[in-house]
């Protein structure tokens, strides 16, 4: 079972991102959502589009045409990820240099020839919405600004069900959304001339892969900041939805082998495993889905286990390793470079910086020192806290085997000492680090018990190993673990 639709349209970013919809479209502006090409593949566009439809009180959705029959003999296409090298990128400016229009009186409409623009679209989306109102398709926009008119709804519009027909009539590539495209504008400029006021306007909530629609109408509506506002699928999902995602995992294998709870020791390996789960899939939460459930969390099966859920994704691995590109990430929207390779969900935001997806460079040289980096990543941000702990306990236990005046071992030990340490040194001694501890340990100046002593030495090894973005392998990790759970157990009763 993978990750269904209704889990995804629930993460916190989505409905982040869903409050922003449905906020622009409360405030009368036209809404188009822009998704990556494997949303719409996947199944998962419909129930977003649904959910952003159905956050407005007054909504109508316009069903889609139903698909014609593919030819005799069609040999049917499927989706693989693109093996083309992502674009070079240059800086950008997410930016507008906009003025603002004057406030126009209110005038008399002059009508707009809507039919004369819809030429050729008997079929199309706007005969559907035309009969969805009950009204001649040349009459939509007429009906829909009238102003004794009380039912003001939000039309929801999947445009890669209109791309195809709109495609249809001359066969060429940018045709493709044109009705889409000319309802926006023709809905904006009668709402102007009419001078509606922004709560008495139509509005749409268009939902679109890049490939749906001209290529000029984000940008062009990305400036009718009065009348239109584009949303993105960039940086939408960020590290707490896919903690989420694979915690949903968790919830789901707990309960299928009855376990009644976990040994700490078994929290702090499954919290490292999530972490990395997390840390791998970044912004692709259906692939953090397969990988959570099909990994045992050993790192000699990592990279396999990546390869499984890839596969399971339509995804071609091994390809050619690219390196992650810099200079994108902290905007709303990709950049014009990139766009293709966002759409194909080679690139995306996530976490305050621009991440390839795996099946970029899984399986190549390369990508096998980047997984190790980002498994590294994970470990350390699961493991130093606990390291953290230990250490501070660890320093408070040692003084009592002191065998120097702790101001001598401070001096000694303790990097870069406060002023006036001696008059507080058992305070400043709880700042040394793991690994001068250790060498007065080993010089004698402190007298540990075996036990912390082994757990001093499991410190400073992984300390040192997560310092220089290494990996700690299944025995070190576990050995660390349970060194940890041990003394925790010892300090729990002494403290």
């Amino acid at each position: 079972m993978g990750l269904s639709a209704r889990t995804l349209t629930e993460l916190p970013g989505v409905r982040r991102q869903i409050g922003r919809i449905a906020a622009d479209l409360a405030a009368g502006m036209h809404c188009l959502w822009l998704l990556p090409d494997d949303l719409v593949e996947g199944g998962y566009a419909e129930e977003l589009h649904q959910t952003a439809l159905c956050s407005s009180p007054e909504r109508l959705d316009i069903q889609a045409l139903s698909e014609p029959e593919p030819p005799a003999g069609a040999v049917p296409t499927t989706t693989n990820w693109p093996l083309d090298d992502l674009p070079l990128l240059e800086d950008y400016d997410d930016g507008f240099d906009i003025g603002w229009e004057p406030v126009r009186p209110r005038q008399r409409r002059v009508p707009v020839p809507v039919a004369d623009q819809f030429e050729g679209t008997e079929s199309g989306l706007l005969t559907r919405l035309a009969k969805e109102l009950s009204v001649p398709p040349g009459e939509v926009v007429d009906t829909l600004i009238a102003p004794d008119r009380r039912w003001r709804p939000v039309i929801g519009v999947r445009a890669w069900d209109n791309s195809v027909h709109s495609a249809g009539t001359s066969g060429v590539e940018q045709d493709r959304g044109r009705e889409v495209a000319r309802l926006i504008r023709s809905l904006s400029a009668a709402a102007k001339e009419a001078g509606l006021p922004p709560e008495d306007r139509p509005r749409l909530l268009v939902t679109a892969r890049v490939d749906d629609l001209p290529g000029q109408l984000p940008d062009e509506l990305e400036l009718e900041l009065a009348t239109a506002a584009v949303h993105w699928w960039w940086g939408t999902l960020d590290r707490l939805d896919s903690a989420t995602v694979i915690s949903v995992v968790g919830t789901d294998a707990s309960l299928r082998t009855r376990r009644r709870g976990e040994m700490p020791r078994d929290r702090i390996l499954r919290a490292v495993r999530d972490e990395v789960v997390s840390e791998v899939c970044g912004p692709d939460p259906v692939l953090g889905w397969r990988l959570a459930g099909q990994w045992d969390g050993s790192q000699s099966t990592l990279e396999g286990s990546l390869r499984m859920a890839l596969e399971g994704l339509g995804a071609d691995v091994p390809v050619p390793y690219v390196a992650a590109p810099s200079g994108v990430g902290s905007g709303h929207r990709p950049s014009t470079a990139v766009r293709q390779a966002w759409a194909r969900g080679l690139l995306q935001a996530w976490d305050g910086r621009t991440r390839v997806h795996p099946a970029v460079w899984c399986g190549d040289q390369n990508g096998s020192d980047h997984l190790r980096t980002l498994v590294s990543q994970a470990q350390a941000r699961v493991l130093l806290p606990w390291i953290e702990d230990a250490r501070q306990r660890l320093a408070l236990h040692a003084l009592s085997g002191a065998t120097r005046p702790v101001a001598d071992l401070i001096a000694g030990y303790v990097e870069r000492p406060p002023a006036g340490y001696r008059a507080r040194p058992q305070e400043v001694f709880r700042t040394i680090e793991v690994g001068p501890m250790l060498r007065a340990c080993r010089q004698g100046h402190l007298n540990l018990p075996v036990e912390d002593r082994r757990l001093l030495e499991q410190l400073v090894l992984a300390r040192n190993v997560l310092s220089h973005r290494g990996v700690l392998f299944d025995r070190t990790m576990h050995t660390l673990c349970d060194e940890l759970v041990r003394a925790d157990q010892r300090w729990s009763g002494h403290e």
